[in-house]
């Protein structure tokens, strides 16, 4: 079973919160309080919508919130769907800032990644946080899951960093035109492809582009270099997930099968 995650994070939450604390003051509690709430409901809306005219919706649930971050699960059936659901959730972050964020220092940046579920990675029934209606809490660990949380610090305001398993079904898909992607440098990972330098991959509405504010482009290189080389062509983005196959098979000799919708676990090597 391949599951695709999808976090979205506060930028600038801790200075912000510094702030009311500085003062003494608590107002900020409302405003996280709101995002918990109001946020899954904006990308379930979304969703909605991107699927209206198909005869079913994809469930996108809450898997966990960790800090000033929502972490959401879902199981594409399609290279196409998972498309579908990756512009819903840019639309949803656009749309929660102009409505929320409008007068406030905050932004909201997204991660994209698959996993598949079966030997490398599991998914594990934790009893003892079960809620008291009796309905499970599932937990998923492995190296694939990991995977996103190293790659979110890449992350930025108005964009989606996706990893090179995810890119390499989005550029399968037959409405693959609505996104743009951006390799946009490469850094290094910690347990991830051996210690070489990971692809550094955003995704944006290809209708859209990035909404990037000119004192963000002119602190971070990364912003600075999507400005400025605009989408890269899907041949060179297939070359740079063939390069890091080839480079696996060479160097360590592993083997790094697709790690395609419905396809059985690929073992991925740290």
């Amino acid at each position: 079973m391949i599951r695709l995650f999808l976090s979205v994070d506060m930028v600038g939450s801790t200075e912000f919160k510094a702030r009311f604390a500085a003062q003494g003051n608590q107002g900020w509690l409302e405003i996280f309080r709101a995002f918990f709430s109001n946020f899954p409901l904006m990308l379930a809306g979304q969703v909605g919508f991107e699927f209206i005219d198909d005869e079913c919706t994809p469930s996108i649930d809450v898997w966990k919130a960790m800090g000033d971050e929502i972490i959401f699960a879902a199981e594409p059936q399609s290279p196409d769907e998972a498309v579908s659901i990756l512009r819903a959730l840019l639309r949803a972050m656009a749309l929660y800032e102009a409505k929320y964020f409008d007068r406030l220092p905050l932004r909201l940046k997204g991660t994209a990644w698959i996993a598949a579920f079966g030997e490398q990675n599991i998914e594990l029934d934790i009893a003892e946080l079960a809620a008291g209606d009796g309905a499970s809490h599932i937990d998923f660990i492995g190296p694939d899951v990991d995977l996103g949380f190293r790659l979110s610090k890449f992350s930025r305001p108005s964009s989606l960093v996706v990893s090179l398993d995810l890119l390499e079904q989005l550029l399968d898909a037959g409405n693959v035109g609505t996104l743009a992607f951006h390799l946009v440098g490469r850094e290094e990972l910690k347990g991830v492809m051996f210690g070489r330098p990971y692809p550094v991959i955003w995704a944006s509405d290809a209708d859209c582009g990035f909404d990037f504010l000119p004192w963000e482009v002119e602190a971070c290189p990364l912003m600075a270099a999507a400005m400025a080389s605009g989408p890269t062509d899907s041949q060179r983005l297939r070359d740079t997930i063939d390069d890091m196959r080839h480079y696996l098979r060479k160097m360590h000799g592993v083997d790094r099968a697709p790690l395609g919708f419905g396809s059985p676990d690929a073992r991925d090597p740290r």
